[in-house]
């Protein structure tokens, strides 16, 4: 059998305490969330500019090409698609889409361009 002295004090933490500590820790939880997101939404940008320098890439290439069957390319961490189809109205004009996807398949932007091809 143990005896513990009522001389011994033990030492723990009061509940005031224990709540100060956890309200301290989800404040920091929240505000890491916050950055965290901050940095996913930064990103967003540069794959947009880039999906718009590959836009404009590829319609030159297609106008150079004057081929109007559908595309599909990876570049980096992107997929672009080429996708033509007649025009509703002007039967010898094409409507070009370019897509791009990043690589979990989400279309991040798109461009549309009335082409005629010649012959």
């Amino acid at each position: 059998m143990i005896r513990i002295s009522r001389n011994k004090k033990v030492k723990g933490s009061t509940i005031m305490e224990v709540i100060i500590a956890m309200a301290i820790l989800t404040f920091c939880s929240a505000l890491a969330v916050v950055i965290y997101l901050n940095i996913q939404k930064s990103s967003l940008p540069f794959f947009k500019v880039k999906a718009g320098e590959l836009i404009e890439k590829h319609t030159r290439l297609a106008l150079l090409e004057k081929n109007i069957s559908d595309f599909s390319a990876k570049e980096e961490e992107f997929t672009v698609k080429r996708v033509y189809s007649t025009h509703e109205y002007f039967k010898d004009c094409y409507v070009l889409r370019i897509l791009v996807f990043d690589s979990e398949q989400k279309k991040i932007q798109e461009a549309e361009q009335l082409v005629y091809i010649g012959g």
